[in-house]
């Protein structure tokens, strides 16, 4: 199992902090943009990270499903590890779910007051509460979406037959193979 480089993660976290303060300081769009880069590229390098830790286990999986065997659990976690570690992460820490949907019943009710008003004021405070829930809608998506995956998978788990054997393992090997797991 690959160790962690802990001195370059905590490295770049720490600069991500930096540069995140910076931009929450200056309210600047530019430093956001910059955010966004530091956090693509540690989400790439952690996710790489985490599969290379779980590459000799998934060989060991990919065998026993190349070869029709029973499924132990650790094989089960190895799958989950590849497959949707990340959507139950998420899923687990996200913790604006509900405010994200309390948010969105406010914007709407409160449209719905002013669209009976109909005056000019009224027009441009609907644009801008329908600009809030456009930028709040994908992210009640994006959750409920990673939620129906872990689900998805469960149920795909659980009733498992040729055809799914085969779909893990395929995308087992093709995780494996891949320079950006």
């Amino acid at each position: 199992m690959p160790a962690v480089d802990s001195d370059q993660l905590c490295e770049s976290i720490h600069d991500l902090k930096e540069a995140a303060v910076e931009a929450l300081n200056n309210e600047s769009v530019e430093d956001f943009e910059n955010v966004e880069r530091s956090l693509a590229e540690i989400n790439g390098y952690l996710r790489e990270l985490h599969q290379a830790q779980w590459s000799d286990q998934a060989r060991t999986t990919l065998r026993r499903l190349e070869k029709n065997e029973h499924l132990a659990e650790s094989d089960h976690d190895v799958i989950r590890a590849f497959l949707i570690a990340d959507a139950e992460s998420y899923i687990a820490h996200e913790n604006n779910f509900h405010d994200w949907t309390k948010e969105l019943k406010r914007l709407l009710d409160s449209c719905e007051t002013r669209a009976r008003q109909g005056d000019p004021e009224s027009v441009l405070a609907m644009r801008g509460m329908i600009k809030d829930a456009v930028r709040l809608v994908p992210d009640i998506r994006n959750y409920l979406d990673e939620k129906r995956r872990v689900e998805k998978f469960d149920r795909s788990f659980a009733s498992m037959d040729g055809s799914t054997r085969e779909m893990l393992h395929r995308l087992l090997k093709e995780q494996l193979r891949s320079p950006r797991r």
